[in-house]
């Protein structure tokens, strides 16, 4: 089983890791997950098996066991005040994200402590879970550098009225990766179809990926500029399919959206281009991320009780 990158990553005075996760050879193993890789079990067996990660900084991620009982707080308010607290001690700091296989872990502290704490978590995976990391794919980086992470860039950038922050972004080449997808739909190769068909062929492709870089910084910009893009490619398929036709003919196809009368998008009956730049453009906010139910190594403590969990919730 081949696990993906993971990132160490430096909050305040920065610096990053990546891993690439490798397992222990072990060959009656690899028969029995190797049919598992890219199915549906895969995440669950990722969750189980990383599980480890959240174990190790139970401290500073999630709180499952009181060590006062008396007090009332959750998991995640007595996580949040350990951080603060080691910070303000001038101890380091390490906060897990993870996703399925793919994590990061924010490091509070200096570069030496990050390459310490690199070799530290090899030996604990090795001894926990039986996988090895990669030196070879390991990097440190500044966050002031950036990263990415499930498709996204992150990074600290100065701005002159509130100074460094974090900013998500759309990396350029997930955006130059959609153009080229995208000229590859209208390509000369493609005329045999309607205009109606190849805009139910690439509608979905803009809706999905404008819906999961929505929340990202400047990203009206960047849908904006991939609109343009879009059309411009509708406007050489149409002339590749109707050669013989004048730019007044073509155009005709060109009409006020349906959405908004004061754009133009391509049509045919009642199909239209779908506008990236008609995807509303926020900032994802921390009170719409609930609490995730963690997996343990050694099986979920409650199952007994519980026969009936689906993500996390009750049926």
């Amino acid at each position: 089983m081949t696990y993906k990158y993971v990132y160490l990553c430096h909050k305040s005075r920065g610096f990053s890791c990546s891993f690439h996760l490798l397992p222990v050879a072990n060959c009656a193993l690899k028969l029995e997950v190797i049919f598992c890789v890219q199915a549906v079990i895969s995440p669950l067996l990722s969750n189980i098996v990383l599980s480890a990660i959240e174990e190790r900084y139970e401290r500073w991620a999630y709180h499952r066991t009181k060590l006062y009982p008396h007090r009332k707080r959750d998991g995640v308010a007595a996580a949040a005040s350990a951080r603060n607290s080691d910070r303000k001690a001038g101890r380091c700091v390490f906060l897990p994200v993870r996703y399925a296989d793919d994590f990061i872990l924010l490091v509070s502290g200096t570069k030496e402590e990050a390459l310490a704490e690199k070799s530290a978590l090899a030996d604990y995976l090795r001894e926990t879970t039986g996988l090895e990391l990669s030196a070879e794919k390991t990097k440190v980086t500044a966050l002031t550098d950036g990263f990415q992470f499930l498709g996204f860039r992150f990074g600290a950038h100065w701005n002159k009225c509130y100074g460094f922050g974090t900013r998500v972004e759309v990396p350029k080449a997930k955006a130059a990766d959609l153009r080229h997808r995208v000229k590859q739909l209208t390509g000369r190769n493609t005329t045999l179809v309607s205009l109606g068909e190849k805009l139910q062929e690439i509608n979905p492709i803009l809706r999905g990926w404008a819906n999961y870089y929505r929340y990202c910084a400047y990203a009206s910009d960047e849908f904006t500029s991939l609109d343009w893009y879009i059309g411009d490619r509708i406007w050489r398929w149409l002339r590749y399919k109707r050669p013989k036709a004048s730019a007044h003919e073509i155009l005709a196809s060109r009409k006020p959206s349906q959405f908004r009368r004061t754009r133009q998008v391509w049509q045919d009956g009642s199909t239209e281009q779908f506008l990236l730049s008609r995807t509303s453009v926020c900032r994802y906010r921390l009170a719409w991320i609930g609490t995730p139910n963690f997996a343990t190594t050694s099986g979920e403590p409650d199952a007994e009780r519980k026969p009936q969990v689906r993500f996390g919730k009750r049926r």
